[in-house]
C-alpha cells in the first residue's frame, strides 16, 4: 500500500487543525523528497525500484529527523 497520501493527510492535520504550519510543511517536504529520490511503492514506481510501505515510511521519518 502507498503511505504517501496518508502522510500528506497528517501534514494537512498539522496545518489546519493545529495551526502548525512549519511542521506540516516539513512533512510535505519529506514526501516530495522521497518521490524525488525514487523512494516510492510499486504502484507509483513506474518500472523503477519499488520499496515496501514500511521502507517508504521509515525513509520519510529519517528524512524528517535530519531536517
Amino acid at each position: 500500500a502507498n503511505p504517501l497520501a496518508t502522510i500528506l493527510s497528517a501534514a494537512l492535520m498539522f496545518e489546519y487543525a493545529f495551526g502548525m504550519m512549519a511542521e506540516g510543511k516539513l512533512i510535505r517536504d519529506a514526501v516530495t523528497a522521497s518521490m524525488d529520490a525514487g523512494i516510492v511503492t510499486e504502484d507509483i514506481a513506474d518500472g523503477a525500484k519499488a520499496y515496501k510501505t514500511s521502507e517508504v515510511g521509515s525513509w520519510i521519518v529519517e528524512w524528517i529527523k535530519k531536517n
